[in-house]
């Protein structure tokens, strides 16, 4: 079914050089040669808990071809859409490599106690960090498949919430909707990467533990290295009501497998890590983040600092334990949110007014980021580490963890 050809936030786009295109024809977004999932694999159980509901049913209403990249943009009447119901993007970027990045960008999180998210979907992707064309970055010659942040519930929801008490929804987490569509434009423009990284920051690196399912389900055989950045998956060890609480206003149980008994009862989601681990040995997860995370640990979760590292050692301490080859942390002292990056706006895009935050949030004095070509542990460094990582170098790609501080 063709949908509407609009030029959504036209008058942006034509300040920005970027021209409006008839749609790509997505009309067999999965060809026959797609082969259902073997039995038990992660992309089987994807597909048994509904997640893959969405693949393959949103076209874009438009494309724009603009600066080596396209973006696509997508009608919200089919289901993609932001958070207060913005036009949802995606964007790829082909170098003409065999190997794809995914990237989720951050921004945020909104639940019914609190709110602080992007609302906006980027057109653009950021040029810093892991995404430069910079020949010192690894994964400079990469192809891209850019995936905005703007539902505000981790690229996991899939509920509308009034907010108000009108009756009328007022409030989008359409996550999976959103990284449905990203992901089906990623398969028609690279269905057979020869690797796949699939890497996000904050809210995006915690997006990575639940888009992992995803990803699998559509590139089953292919080596897929994960690069979580500050979304490790710890919450709040001494409120284990927390984790559950925002699975449901995000309408997002789906995300948690039946037979992952427990996964959520110890206020954390790093057991979804280690069920996804025990079932495929063709994942490798690089784990980042600053031992105190003031961001996630004093903003988010509204406790100390020292609490949250406590229960970021505690978690991932077992998940090294139980996966030493495939589950490797990068832990940096200091604060800092974020390391893949190191630009403020590739976390939370360059509209700031379309950051929604909430009054007295303290978050404006807590916002230090990390850079991947400086920031080291035992004099490595993370961009370096992140090189080890890609060339299968184990003795360069060790577990690395900061001396935590003094008390």
């Amino acid at each position: 079914m063709d949908l509407p050809r609009r030029c959504v936030l036209l008058a942006c786009w034509i300040g920005s050089g970027i021209g409006c295109q008839e749609p790509d024809p997505i009309d067999d977004p999965f060809p026959d040669t797609f082969e259902a999932p073997r039995p038990g694999s992660v992309g089987a159980i994807a597909e048994a808990q509904g997640l893959t509901r969405y693949l393959g049913t949103a076209r874009p209403a438009e494309t724009m071809a603009s600066g080596g990249f396209t973006t696509y943009a997508f009608d919200p009447a089919d289901g993609p859409m932001c958070m207060r119901g913005a036009t949802y993007h995606t964007s790829i970027q082909d170098r003409g490599s065999e190997d794809l990045l995914i990237f989720l960008q951050g921004g945020g999180a909104c639940w019914s106690a609190f709110c602080l998210a992007v609302t906006a979907a980027a057109v653009r992707i950021p040029s810093s960090g892991l995404l430069r064309s910079d020949p010192a970055n690894p994964l400079s010659d990469w192809n891209i498949l850019y995936l905005p942040y703007c539902d505000g519930s981790l690229f996991a929801g899939d509920r509308d919430v009034d907010e108000d008490g009108d009756g009328v929804p007022d409030r989008f987490h359409h996550g999976l909707a959103n990284l449905s569509a990203a992901l089906t434009m990623g398969f028609q423009h690279y269905p057979t990467p020869r690797r796949v990284v699939l890497a996000g920051s904050s809210g995006g690196g915690f997006g990575t533990i639940l888009a992992s399912f995803l990803v699998r389900y559509l590139y089953p055989d292919v080596p897929l290295l994960v690069l979580n950045d500050a979304g490790i998956g710890v919450a709040r060890g001494d409120d284990p009501a927390f984790v559950a609480t925002l699975i449901d206003d995000f309408g997002a149980r789906d995300f948690i497998p039946d037979d992952c008994v427990g996964c959520t009862e110890d206020g954390h989601i790093t057991d979804l890590v280690d069920y996804l681990l025990d079932r495929d040995d063709g994942v490798r997860i690089g784990a980042i983040s600053s031992l105190q995370d003031a961001v996630i640990s004093e903003v988010f979760l509204m406790t100390t600092r020292e609490t949250w590292s406590g229960w970021l050692l505690d978690e991932t301490d077992a998940l090294h334990a139980e996966h030493p080859d495939a589950y490797r942390r990068f832990f940096f002292g200091g604060w800092a949110h974020t390391a893949l990056l190191g630009d403020v706006t590739g976390i939370i895009g360059s509209d700031l007014g379309a950051v929604e935050l909430p009054e007295d949030s303290g978050v404006l004095g807590v916002v230090e980021l990390a850079d991947m070509d400086v920031v080291s542990v035992e004099d490595v460094v993370l961009r370096d580490w992140i090189a080890a990582m890609l060339a299968e170098d184990d003795a360069g790609w060790s577990d690395l963890v900061a001396a935590p501080p003094a008390p």
